[in-house]
């Protein structure tokens, strides 16, 4: 089964929040207490992920993990995805546009992995190494991953040590670690550019995952969305400081 939970107000807004990739929903811990008096919060472990570890999809697509999100989210809501969750929720508002009121995303990309006309992602060669290295030994990769998602921040030292309880509390399973990794390697940019719905994509400007240089090529496939670049911030940075997202998140509802 796929773990979900609503926290927060029942009276309030519907909110979807998607982790990213190798995280659980424990990701979100200190962006909560900004948001519970006044939204309605579902929190979600994505397949294999966190308490969803015993939901294991053959194969691991995008389309599976989309029809089983179906299963536990609100008939209507405003959804964020931060890294690979921002891929999800655009693919999932694409299927079901009638269920998404608003979409968020959060140090996502289009193309996690580059491309001859897209520079924006890790290269071929450095993420083939990370496949293998990941196969060989799943702890260690996804240790050096954390650091990388940390990088450049003056909160790094805080930002790791918080990344390392969250995942202490439920540890993914190597072989959901590897399948959805395989996610990362896709070319999204048609799915960011079919979407209709209103759209905020948040960049940060210190992000080695998701440049915010690639703010103008985010516009260019979308040009209705807004994309804004959060100052001073890693790939994690939300976790020290959470009242940034919390205060976009309540500026676009």
């Amino acid at each position: 089964m796929l773990y979900s939970e609503t926290v927060g107000s029942a009276a309030g807004k519907p909110l979807v929040l998607l982790h990213g990739w190798g995280m659980h929903s424990g990701i979100w811990q200190t962006l909560l207490p900004q948001l519970q008096q006044d939204y309605s919060i579902t929190l979600i472990d994505l397949p294999g992920s966190g308490r969803s570890a015993g939901c294991q999809l053959q194969p691991y697509n995008l389309d599976a993990v989309v029809l089983q999100l179906v299963e536990v989210v609100p008939a209507s809501a405003l959804w964020l995805g931060w890294s690979l969750g921002g891929v999800i929720a655009m693919a999932f508002a694409q299927r079901f546009p009638e269920r998404v009121n608003g979409l968020m995303t959060l140090a996502s990309s289009p193309c996690f992995v580059e491309r001859p006309d897209w520079s924006f992602g890790m290269d071929e060669t450095t993420y083939s190494q990370f496949e293998q290295d990941l196969a060989a030994n799943p702890a260690k990769t996804l240790q050096r991953f954390n650091m990388l998602q940390v990088q450049g921040s003056a909160t790094a030292r805080s930002d790791l040590k918080t990344l390392k309880q969250i995942l202490s509390e439920v540890q993914p399973t190597a072989q959901a670690l590897i399948d959805s990794l395989g996610l990362l390697r896709g070319d999204y940019r048609q799915l960011f550019s079919n979407t209709c719905l209103p759209t905020t994509h948040l960049l940060c400007q210190l992000d080695t995952l998701a440049p915010a240089s690639m703010s103008y090529a985010l516009k260019a496939l979308q040009p209705e969305a807004q994309v804004e670049v959060l100052a001073e911030q890693s790939h994690v940075g939300f976790l020290s400081a959470p009242q940034t997202l919390a205060a976009k998140i309540r500026a676009f509802t």
